[in-house]
């Protein structure tokens, strides 16, 4: 496979970054309008750092207009199907997207779509790597929040990118443990060309410390070429 592993590990990185975003936006004690978040991705080849906003003009439990902002880097591994070695990579995005939430009855639903900006790296280079070096394509996404009751939530979140091309899939539910977050399930299909990733587990969705709110998920991982191991999910947000 050719800067496959990159890719994917990006992908998780931003459905984390989606999941911990769509969390806060369930049972918040104000309508603030902007919300910071941040957090790490690690599995057995891979590990990547993300942070960025969300802003929403109205409020971000109001409909309307919300602006995504995202940056995410790190490092990665994968064996070369030309070179058979194995190539160490080093990653770094940013994506803009402009979108607009609609909110009824506990349903939360909010899409983007816009640039996004992707730099890969790889050492030794590999000539026969789609994903070396600057890449400028288009990614749209969405995040579904939906809380039936005080004690029960389900959430979506996807999103597809020009470059690879790739994506990724993620559902999770949950329900209220002691009041003080949401504890279930989560399943995760990611993509990019002829490679697939699919990760089973479990989170920690909306716990609240202070003023800062928690999501952690964390379970195994499978890939089409068959390596697998542990991943670990963490993320954090604040909002303003």
């Amino acid at each position: 496979m050719v800067a496959l592993r990159g890719v994917v590990a990006t992908l998780i990185a931003l459905a984390g970054a989606a999941a911990c975003a769509a969390a806060a936006e369930a049972g918040a004690p104000d309508n603030s309008s902007l919300l910071l978040f941040s957090g790490t991705e690690l599995w057995r080849y891979g590990g990547f750092l993300y942070g960025g906003l969300l802003w929403s003009p109205a409020g971000l439990n109001t409909g309307g207009f919300t602006l995504k902002m995202l940056l995410d880097g790190g490092k990665y591994t994968y064996v070369s199907g030309a070179l058979q070695e194995s190539i160490d990579g080093t990653q770094l995005s940013a994506a803009a997207l402009p979108g607009w939430r609609f909110i009824r009855d506990g349903l939360t639903v909010t899409v983007f779509t816009g640039p996004i900006v992707q730099d890969n790296r790889l050492s030794p280079a590999d000539p026969g790597s789609r994903l070396h070096g600057l890449h400028v394509g288009a990614e749209t996404a969405a995040d579904i929040w939906y809380q039936p009751t005080a004690a029960t939530m389900a959430a979506v979140s996807g999103a597809f990118a020009s470059i690879g091309p790739s994506g990724y899939l993620r559902a999770a539910i949950g329900w209220r443990l002691f009041a003080s977050a949401f504890v279930g399930p989560e399943i995760e299909q990611l993509w990019c060309a002829d490679f697939e990733q699919i990760e089973f587990g479990a989170h920690v969705t909306a716990w609240r410390i202070e003023a800062t709110e928690w999501s952690m998920g964390a379970g195994w991982a499978l890939t089409s070429d068959q390596r697998y191991g542990p991943y670990l999910r963490l993320g954090v947000n604040a909002r303003y």
